[in-house]
């Protein structure tokens, strides 16, 4: 052993004069070829001095029989392998034990424990390849990986790599204790956002064997597109198949001096696919670790019936307000029906009623004028019963929701009235990753990777490094996770 010790030693000797050896004499070449040159050669030496690290690890003395799981064990041959590190592939040689008294030895390999190495890879490679995985298309991740590794592991193994690390993602953001500072208002805010996922069909049909074929691949395009025709949708069908994800952010705000609030402070964002219930029921455990039932509570959420009917259910006790915005958007849908599109008229109805809506008598004067305007459009005539139809939902809406309309009081006490916040986060959180072009989800990635996001965006990404460092090895599957339609994991669940 001392022998390979020795070995690895002179590697990296060797690998360092290289190194210096390009910045002494390339004083002619170009500061691009040299950078180019020295970023191998830094990336050869640390693989040297890994190979060293290793060497010495292995050449600590250790006992020959051990206890792991309650079985015995006893170190019998040697394993050589690659291991995948940032600074690329490193042969790496190390005795295995094999399970004493059973015919067919189980192999354990203590080495890999301690070094907690995880299907091959290093734990900051796994880490590395995920976090790029959680913000670019896996295709991409992988090539910026290699953009600067000057390796990148397979597609394969970059899908074990996500399976393993996402599963760890919602146990993670579920433990994490409340942030150290908060304000004394907590606001939480609720929407969701839709992502494709993968149906049976097409689920189906990428699973198919692919048969060769003869011809040039324009040809072969041709002859598949003919041999594989697809139905015509029918009206109202949706290519995209986008499933939603309910998406809730919790933050607080902190009263200053001069009676003004600040923040939003210690923003955090959680969202799944299960269903509205299932958000609610982990907002509310968030919300209860930052002060629910202590503080004053502020909840915010655009018209969703099933949004509501969960407030209802998990936080009776905050103060509830419907988006500004959403109304606004209503009011000019009141407004066109009565007005011309795109006159003065209409723009000035809709501020008069904007007006009337901030103010002390929020929406009840708004209700009047509405009534008002219902009962002035004619039962008869061209397009007026689609108008009235329409002022009618608007009051309907607005009415319903009186309750939940204190804008005055809200920007007295200078707190959200929008939900700009939740409105971002679903473009971060979901539309910037899981709705681009092409892509079609399975039902279980597609959550891994959105928690995996709510970690990043919340900035908890070290925190979470530090959490899965201080378990141990991190056990990748021997293969992906097999996709699932939605409609197969609705159906197992």
């Amino acid at each position: 052993m001392a022998t390979s010790i020795d070995a690895r030693d002179r590697d990296v000797q060797h690998a360092f004069q290289e190194a210096l050896a390009l910045a002494r004499g390339a004083t002619t070449a170009s500061l691009d070829d040299v950078e180019t040159s020295l970023w191998s050669a830094l990336l050869a030496l640390g693989r040297a001095l890994i190979a060293l690290y290793l060497a010495r690890v292995v050449a600590r003395p250790r006992s020959a029989d051990y206890v792991h799981g309650g079985a015995k064990f006893v170190l019998a041959e040697t394993a050589t392998s690659e291991i995948g590190t940032r600074f690329g592939k490193v042969v790496f040689e190390r005795p295995v034990g094999r399970r004493v008294g059973w015919r067919r030895a189980t192999c354990d390999r203590p080495i890999d424990r301690a070094l907690r190495l995880g299907g091959g890879f290093s734990l900051s490679t796994v880490l590395s390849v995920t976090r790029l995985c959680a913000q670019l298309a896996f295709a991409n991740a992988r090539a910026t990986f290699a953009q600067f590794c000057e390796w990148s592991p397979s597609q394969r193994s970059t899908l074990r790599m996500v399976d393993a690390v996402g599963a760890e993602a919602r146990p993670f953001l579920a433990a994490a204790p409340a942030p150290d500072d908060d304000g004394e208002i907590l606001v939480l805010q609720v929407d969701g956002g839709g992502a494709p996922h993968i149906d049976l069909a097409e689920l189906l049909l990428r699973q198919r064997t692919h048969a060769k074929r003869s011809g040039t691949a324009r040809h072969r395009r041709r002859d598949r597109r003919q041999s594989r025709q697809r139905p015509r949708r029918a009206k109202g069908d949706k290519s995209k198949n986008a499933k939603v994800a309910f998406v809730g952010v919790i933050y607080t705000l902190r009263r200053a001096a001069d009676g003004t609030c600040e923040g939003p402070i210690r923003k955090r964002l959680y969202a799944t696919f299960e269903s509205h219930a299932a958000l609610f029921k982990w907002l509310h455990h968030e919300a209860v670790k930052r002060g629910y039932g202590n503080k004053r509570t502020l909840f915010l959420a655009d018209g969703a019936e099933a949004i509501w009917d969960q407030q209802a259910i998990w936080f009776p006790k905050a103060e509830t307000c419907i988006d500004w915005v959403h109304i606004v958007e209503k009011l000019w849908a009141a407004g066109r029906c009565l007005h011309r599109e795109g006159s003065d008229q209409l723009a000035a109805w809709v501020a008069d009623r904007v007006r009337d809506l901030r103010g002390r008598s929020g929406a009840d004067k708004v209700i009047t004028t509405l009534s008002a305007a219902y009962a002035s459009i004619a039962k008869t005539g061209p397009g007026n019963k689609a108008k009235r139809e329409r002022v009618l939902d608007v009051l309907t809406h607005i009415n319903k929701h009186r309750h939940r309309m204190p804008y005055y009081t809200l920007r007295r006490d200078d707190l959200d009235i929008g939900t700009g916040a939740v409105e971002g986060a679903i473009r971060n959180l979901v539309r910037m990753r899981l709705d681009g072009p092409g892509m079609r989800w399975s039902r279980g990635r597609s959550e891994w990777v959105l928690h995996l996001r709510c970690i990043l965006l919340n900035g908890q990404w070290d925190d979470f490094a530090a959490h899965l460092a201080g378990r141990g090895s991190l056990q990748l599957a021997a293969t992906p996770t097999p996709t699932r339609s939605h409609q197969a994991a609705k159906r197992a669940a």
